[in-house]
């Protein structure tokens, strides 16, 4: 597969066309509000770089925030038999469980 960015990545994941621009804008706000708190769970400093091993990690989180639009913090809901409860009004920490501090050694 060829080299994709990110938004090119998230929009081929929602089923967007890479030709369409409409919503790219929102999309990378997404990628950047995973890819911030991906540093903030890893203890990253604000201008140091995420790791590429969270790539899919930023993918996936941008992806929930995506499909989450509209009904953000919602807590419960049930409405013809389809039932929807939010672990947080946030990201769930499910989705960042997985990501480990960075050690630094003080001297």
């Amino acid at each position: 597969m060829a080299d994709l960015s990110q938004l090119q990545k998230l929009k081929l994941w929602l089923d967007i066309p890479d030709t369409d621009a409409s919503q790219d804008g929102k999309l990378q706000l997404f990628l950047d509000t995973a890819e911030s708190k991906i540093k903030e769970r890893r203890g990253n400093l604000p201008e140091e770089p995420m790791e590429s091993r969270w790539n899919i990690r930023q993918i996936e989180i941008a992806v929930y925030l995506y499909n989450k639009q509209g009904a953000e913090g919602e807590s419960e809901h049930d409405e013809n038999g389809v039932t929807r409860k939010y672990e947080s009004a946030s990201i769930p920490n499910s989705m960042l469980d997985d990501i480990s501090p960075i050690v630094r050694v003080v001297t």
